[in-house]
């Protein structure tokens, strides 16, 4: 992790300090790990640092800065500036991305210009806000899309910094019939096209959210938020990847305490995208 402190001054870096947070290949995150970063973001900047820059493997670095954004609050957003960065090959490479990407996330998170736009993911030339960010090249140097979205996640709703980790995903599609686990708190179906799901699945998700248990239907593409959100108090991800949404999920249950408070706490994170 890179920490610079203050402005670009004389076109040196003033106040930079590097840590090591997690050295694991980002395939091997797991949640836990994913928490660990965004915390100590945080308190970075709770520790006056008004610049922070991350390093992290490719492909999980669109979930990591996504809860990192929202763990930050508005403050911490307001007064600071987080970026992601990495590269798709090595330093040794004659190709290599990491030194560009790098400065590029550097020059962004010291650019004071712009307010509060959350956590962003700066490569291959390209700014994307955490929310839109998406991998979707595993070889070639632009990485990453977001679709043509800001480079903001826009309004986010309030967090405690608390996740709750009982919140799982299944798949549901023709192929994949994923069984529902039990003792969960938040669960994420991911369905296909406009979060569709097979008419099995109906009933047990009903009795599963009617009994308190937070359902989020997802689509496996991108871009459905125009779509019809389901009847009764079953969720609909919106522009959210359905990883996205298990991150998202376990944010909102921390944050609030009930089925109906999550609701509101869900409803103000859709209504906070930026189209």
């Amino acid at each position: 992790m890179l920490l610079g402190h203050e402005l670009l001054r004389n076109a040196e870096l003033t106040a930079a300090r590097v840590e090591d947070v997690r050295a694991v290949p980002s395939w091997d995150l797991n949640i836990d790990d994913m928490f660990h970063v965004a915390l100590r973001v945080c308190s970075a900047i709770d520790e006056g640092f008004e610049s922070v820059v991350v390093t992290h493997g490719t492909d999980t670095m669109e979930e990591t800065a996504w809860l990192t954004d929202l763990l930050l609050g508005p403050e911490r957003r307001a007064s600071s500036r987080v970026v992601f960065t990495g590269s798709m090959r090595f330093s040794d490479a004659t190709d290599s991305d990491g030194p560009a990407n790098l400065r590029l996330a550097f020059e962004r998170a010291l650019d004071f210009v712009a307010g509060g736009p959350g956590v962003q993911i700066a490569f291959a030339g390209q700014v994307h806000a955490a929310r839109w960010a998406h991998k979707i090249d595993a070889l070639e140097l632009n990485a990453f899309s977001s679709h043509g979205r800001p480079q903001s996640s826009g309004n986010l709703p309030s967090t405690t910094g608390i996740i709750d980790k009982q919140v799982t995903m299944i798949t549901a599609n023709s192929i994949v019939r994923s069984e529902i686990p039990k003792g969960l708190h938040g669960l994420v179906v991911r369905g296909t096209g406009a979060g569709h799901v097979p008419s099995t699945y109906f009933q047990p998700l009903d009795e599963l959210s009617k009994s308190g248990v937070a359902v989020v239907i997802a689509s496996r593409v991108r871009d459905v938020q125009r779509a019809v959100r389901p009847d009764g108090g079953i969720l609909w991800a919106g522009d959210l990847t359905p990883e996205k949404a298990v991150i998202a999920l376990m944010v909102g249950i921390g944050a609030t305490s009930g089925n109906s408070d999550i609701t509101s706490w869900w409803s103000e994170l859709l209504e906070g995208s930026i189209r």
